[in-house]
């Protein structure tokens, strides 16, 4: 049976194609298999075809596995790699597909199911990119607003997520802080039974504050399973009366995304300069591994490990230091549920070593984290957590004689609403309270703030 290629067939009306909205709708589109270009006469093709045409997932996936000679033919990769996105084997589908449309550049229905999968994994840039190129060929009205609605969804999570993946963005926002200076909230401490006073510069004091971000990222594609990308941030927080604590930093990073052995892998090296009041207080530079795999439609996990050295300015260079990360973060999402709401679990453990032999200043930390999101309206995102950490340093201390414990438990909440496909607006809202051993690091802290963002 012969099959003309995908953008000579005739375009059916999009009344008749119907719309697409959400998860499933841009699945349903790439299922339609009608316009792969060749030849299929095997049986094995035929009934993979006709699995996934049926929503058969499970079983196209176990016609694949049953036939792994045909895998790698451009004629079987298409329905292979649908049948692993839609069963949870994303990074296998998305190796099919690549390969596929290596070969078959033009198969915009096989496009869009690659972007999905990239979607899936959180790989954002990737999956824009695939979006964005199906839409340069003015799709039918469905597609394109089965996109906007991928496109959309890809700028809410980002933003409520803290991270800047956008390829170009600037944000200015205000906000108010009760502890701009990390102090604590104790106006005296004990020592040996006696209470002494302490000075206005450890003592928590609170402000209001503007802040600005700008930032960018650019990802280059290699090959089907490799791409590179750099990036840099520039944020500066400027407090409204208490400029010693002005805080601004300046990093950049360079790094690849690999796809194999079930998972996609991101390394990623990088470097940052923290200023207080305007003067250099710290330089950072770190390596971190990730490895992202997805068990079926709803559940991911993320593996990570990091490791950094931390350097001090002339006044604080006893802090010096080199710190190791391990952890994980387990996310359940329901996309098909009124809400896409999502949850998930982070666990993390990390060690830090004082470079200037001081024990007392080196530290353990254990930290558990419980979030949720939710979409209570189309364009807006609701993200929220809780965060619990035990830290434990290495030596007492050489000036209070005893080995500092800090115990911290934080709540956050953030909104996220999107104008429109570049404009947001962000809300933020922060709580937390550490208990520690040492009253001097006894700390309290509330945060709001509300930020304006534009992203290209």
């Amino acid at each position: 049976m012969t099959h003309p290629p995908p953008r000579q067939a005739p375009r059916r009306p999009a009344a008749q194609r119907g719309r697409l909205a959400g998860l499933a709708a841009a699945a349903a589109l790439a299922l339609q298999l009608a316009g792969l270009p060749g030849t299929a006469s095997a049986a094995p093709l035929d009934d993979i075809r006709r699995q996934v045409e049926a929503s058969q997932f499970d079983a196209a996936w176990a016609t694949a596995q049953a036939n792994p000679q045909l895998i790698g033919d451009v004629h079987f990769d298409f329905p292979y790699g649908v049948a692993a996105i839609n069963t949870g084997h994303v990074a296998e589908g998305l190796l099919a597909l690549e390969r596929h449309l290596a070969a078959v550049p033009a198969n915009d229905r096989a496009r869009l199911e690659l972007a999905r999968g990239y979607f899936l994994l959180g790989e954002f840039t990737r999956a824009r990119a695939e979006f964005e190129f199906v839409l340069r060929y003015n799709p039918p009205a469905g597609v394109r607003a089965s996109i906007a609605g991928f496109l959309q969804a890809m700028q809410v999570r980002e933003d409520a997520g803290g991270r800047a993946v956008a390829r170009l963005y600037a944000e200015a926002g205000f906000g108010h802080d009760s502890n701009v200076n990390g102090g604590t909230f104790h106006d005296n401490i004990d020592l040996a039974g006696n209470a002494f006073p302490l000075d206005a510069s450890s003592r928590q004091v609170g402000d209001g504050y503007g802040e600005l971000a700008v930032g960018g990222q650019q990802v280059m594609r290699v090959s089907n399973r490799l791409s590179v990308f750099a990036g840099a941030d520039l944020d500066q927080r400027s407090n409204f009366v208490q400029h010693p604590y002005d805080l601004g930093t300046a990093g950049g990073y360079i790094g690849l995304t690999q796809l194999g052995a079930g998972a996609l892998w991101r390394l990623t090296l990088g470097g940052n300069e923290l200023q207080v009041g305007g003067n250099r207080y710290r330089d950072t530079a770190q390596a971190q591994g990730e490895a992202n795999f997805s068990f079926g439609p709803a559940l991911a996990l993320q593996a990570f490990a990091q490791y950094g050295e931390m350097r001090y300015n002339a006044a604080n260079e006893v802090l010096d230091a080199r710190t190791s990360t391990a952890g994980a973060v387990l996310t359940y999402t329901d996309a098909e549920l009124a809400g896409a709401p999502s949850s998930g679990v982070r666990l993390s453990y990390t060690q830090e070593q004082n470079l200037r032999l001081r024990d007392d200043l080196g530290h353990q930390l254990s930290l558990l984290r419980l979030f949720g999101a939710f979409s209570p309206l189309e364009r807006l995102r609701i993200t929220f957590g809780v965060t619990f950490y035990q830290r434990v340093f290495g030596g007492p201390d050489i000036v209070l004689g005893t080995v500092r414990h800090d115990h911290s438990v934080g709540a956050d909440i953030v909104a996220n609403y999107a104008l429109d496909a570049r404009w947001s607006l962000r809300g933020d809202l922060l709580w937390s309270n550490t208990h520690s051993n040492q009253q001097l690091f006894e700390t309290r802290r509330s945060s709001a703030q509300l930020k304006l963002r534009y992203q290209y």
